[in-house]
């Protein structure tokens, strides 16, 4: 009986590894530019220390996170630059949808 199951198992692994090792392969491109945008922000507001005027600043620092999560890096990129153009950075030619 174990080695039924163990006949099943293996190729079973073997699929899931497969199926998800994209996921983990490669961090999206859009990683290095939040990363710096980040690190901005952070210089411009230590320790989170931002007023609620600044609160759509920060869901749009947000959002770009989770979109390179998702891998849209043309959304990614469309935050970012709302987010750089509040620090008076140069923004980035996304191109648009």
């Amino acid at each position: 009986m174990f080695s039924k199951f163990t006949l099943a198992a293996i190729p079973a692994l073997a699929l899931a590894v497969g199926f998800g090792a994209p996921a983990f392969a490669a961090t999206p491109a859009c990683a290095d530019d939040v990363a710096q945008v980040q690190a901005a922000w952070d210089a411009m507001y230590p320790m989170a220390m931002h007023t609620n005027g600044n609160q759509g600043i920060g869901d749009a620092l947000r959002m770009a996170k989770l979109k390179c999560a998702e891998g849209d890096t043309v959304s990614t990129q469309q935050y970012l630059n709302v987010v750089r153009s509040h620090l008076n950075m140069q923004q980035h030619p996304a191109p648009h949808n």
